[in-house]
Order: C-alpha cells, then sequence, then structure tokens
C-alpha cells in the first residue's frame, strides 16, 4: 500500500495545525477588543457568528462569492441579530484585527515539525493550501514551516491559480515533481477540497477526521486518523506491516 508513494502533499489549515482551534479564541480575543461587540452576550454572538460563518463558506464553495465577501457578511448578518449595522469596510477592519491577532497566538509545533523533517529524509513533500498568499505565508512562518519546506514545495492558490479540489491544484505540484499520480498521496481535513479532491486527481488519500464524521461519499481514503501525529502513528505500523509481509 505504501511501497509506491513516493511524495506526500499536505493541507495546511486543520492539517498541519489545528487553525479551528486558534480560529475560535481568535475571535473570542476580537470579540471583546472591538468597539461594535463588546458589549454584547458572547456565547449568543458566536452561534450566530459559526452559523453564517458555514453558511458563506459554502457559498464561497459553489463559487458564488469571493472569499473577502464570506468574511465581510459572516460578521454583518450575525450583528443583524443584535440590531447592529456595519458596513462592509467595517467588516475588513474587524477581520483584519481578528487574523492579526491569530497569528500572534500562533506557535510551531516542533513535533510535527521533525516528524515532518524525518519524512522528507524518505519522500518528497509539499503543501497544497487554498488562500490569499500574503495570509498562508504568514502562517507558514509562525509556525516555522519555512524550516521544513522550501518556496519550490508550497502550492497557494491566489499563486497557483488553482483552488482544491479543482484536478490542476493536485496535478499542478506532480509536475513539477515529475512524479505519476499512483505515487502521491495527499493528507487534509477537509473531504471534498482534500479528500475527493486527491482521488478525483488519481492519488491516493488519508482524511484528517478529528470529531469522527461519517464519511460523506463512497470515496475511499488510504486511511481515516485524528490528526497529523496519530497519521505518524498509523504511518510507522503500516510500513512495519508491510516490511515484515516482504520478509
Amino acid at each position: 500500500m505504501l511501497q509506491d508513494i513516493k511524495i506526500i502533499l499536505f493541507d495546511l489549515d486543520n492539517t498541519l495545525f489545528p487553525f479551528e482551534f486558534y480560529w475560535e479564541r481568535a475571535t473570542k480575543e476580537t470579540f471583546y477588543r472591538f468597539s461594535l461587540t463588546k458589549h454584547l452576550p458572547f456565547d449568543e454572538f458566536f452561534t450566530y457568528y459559526q452559523h453564517y460563518d458555514h453558511y458563506f463558506w459554502k457559498l464561497h464553495h459553489e463559487g458564488h462569492i469571493s472569499l473577502d465577501e464570506v468574511r465581510q457578511q459572516r460578521l454583518i448578518y450575525a450583528l443583524k441579530h443584535f440590531d447592529q449595522h456595519i458596513s462592509m469596510e467595517e467588516a475588513d477592519i474587524y477581520f483584519r484585527e481578528f487574523f492579526s491577532y491569530l497569528i500572534h497566538l500562533l506557535k510551531p509545533d516542533e513535533e510535527v515539525n521533525v516528524f515532518l523533517r524525518e519524512l522528507k529524509k524518505t519522500y518528497k513533500i509539499g503543501i497544497i493550501t487554498n488562500g490569499k498568499a500574503s495570509e498562508q505565508r504568514s502562517k507558514l512562518e509562525k509556525l516555522c514551516l519555512y524550516e521544513v519546506f522550501t518556496e519550490e514545495e508550497i502550492f497557494i492558490s491566489e499563486e497557483t491559480g488553482f483552488e482544491k479540489p479543482q484536478l490542476e491544484a493536485f496535478h499542478l505540484p506532480l509536475l513539477q515533481y515529475g512524479m505519476e499520480h499512483a505515487q502521491a498521496v495527499f493528507v487534509g481535513d477537509s473531504w471534498n477540497n482534500d479528500v475527493v479532491g486527491a482521488i478525483n486527481a488519481g492519488m491516493s488519500a488519508i482524511w484528517i477526521n478529528p470529531k469522527c464524521n461519517k464519511q460523506p461519499s463512497e470515496h475511499k481514503p488510504l486511511f481515516v486518523t485524528e490528526n497529523i501525529m496519530t497519521l505518524k502513528d498509523r504511518w510507522v505500523s503500516l510500513q512495519n506491516a508491510e516490511c515484515r509481509s516482504l520478509e
């Protein structure tokens, strides 16, 4: 199963680091710092904010609205429940404060980075991530992932022109590395963007699934695991099993 793999490609957010954990912390901190929200009940606000975040992200994935509109509209609509009406410009200011604090909170996980360096001794590795280049690069820098990945090993959708789950987003790194689809595995947390996208592109996939969600379709990942470090344990055990089978 693993003997044919020559390249391992990773998603970034919620795969190489727990983005959702930091997102929630930064959202709460920004809420209490921002003049238009700090007087509101946080738990009620956060319920609405999460609802509209999921709603507008779905519209974005379907190609109906931009990433900037997701960030504006989730706040605008959440605040309407409190009879607060803000402009898109004010929503942009809120997001900039939020993102600045999120980057401030990020901490490198040396255990993850050591694992990635170990993989790199045996495999080609890379990152395919959707998002704005400046934002994704800020995360990579704060997480010390530039000490693991070179510029040539990082593929950001704003720079490549292709977003996962577009096939081209997965094929571009393989062309650069000179690898066949069957030699690649993609590791990510999004079922549609990462798992389905990679499998449709001819790769294997590993699903990072910390909440033990049910598989939404019949696509079959190589395996499912809780996080990047449980992936390490599973990978090593599969490698050892394959070695024993060849003896």
